[in-house]
């Protein structure tokens, strides 16, 4: 089996809240795709996990206008890469298999982004695929990214019902992709940054 390895870009972060109205919205995250083993020279280090955020290098947010003829074209990759990443569940599927579905959501979900930087079906999934395949900080730097996004108008709704399947709430079956890192501090920090008034750092440049 070709294991799964990451490119050397990682996800730029901002902590920017609400959308809309002449607001700071949250920029969109650089690409940190998956690329095969075999591309990668050996004699070259290869990092293979995202870095933490640094807001001080976060992109230009885009506005609404920017955005909008994207819009829906990025929630139909979003919805393309959720069902290879649905796809890949179970015991049923062989490694080769099971490694090419997820590849292909974490591809679908960064065009999603590139296309629509403020898709919470595809930020929220991205972050679940990069746990899924033990890429912690990628995870995470997601889930930072998807509660800076719980304050927009127009995702509120939308941001609550991911974080319901986070922790398991409102009926909710909590969502199993996170298991391995639920006993990081890291990680109890950022859950515990989603119903804090003013977040608190968990990790990267203060």
């Amino acid at each position: 089996m070709h294991a799964i390895r990451l490119s050397a870009l990682g996800l730029a972060l901002t902590l920017a809240a609400a959308c809309g109205g002449g607001q700071k919205v949250t920029p969109p995250p650089d690409p940190f795709r998956p690329e095969p083993i075999e591309e990668v020279k050996a004699a070259a280090p290869t990092r293979v996990d995202c870095d933490p955020p640094d807001p001080s290098q976060a992109k230009d947010a885009m506005t609404y206008p920017e955005r909008a003829p994207s819009i829906g074209e990025a929630q139909q990759l979003a919805d393309e890469g959720f069902a290879e990443l649905a796809g890949a569940e179970g015991d049923a599927l062989d490694p080769q298999t099971r490694e090419e579905k997820i590849t292909r959501a974490v591809e679908d979900f960064l065009s999603a982004l590139g296309a629509d930087p403020y898709n919470v079906h595809a930020t929220y999934n991205l972050a679940a695929a990069y746990a899924r395949i033990g890429r912690p900080q990628c995870s995470l730097n997601l889930l930072v990214r998807l509660i800076a996004m719980k304050d927009h108008h127009s995702r509120k709704a939308e941001v609550a019902k991911k974080f319901d399947r986070l922790l398991g709430r409102n009926g909710q079956t909590i969502d199993p992709d996170f298991r391995k890192m639920r006993d990081d501090a890291a990680f109890r920090c950022v859950i515990a940054n989603i119903s804090a008034a003013t977040p608190t750092l968990c990790f990267g440049a203060s």
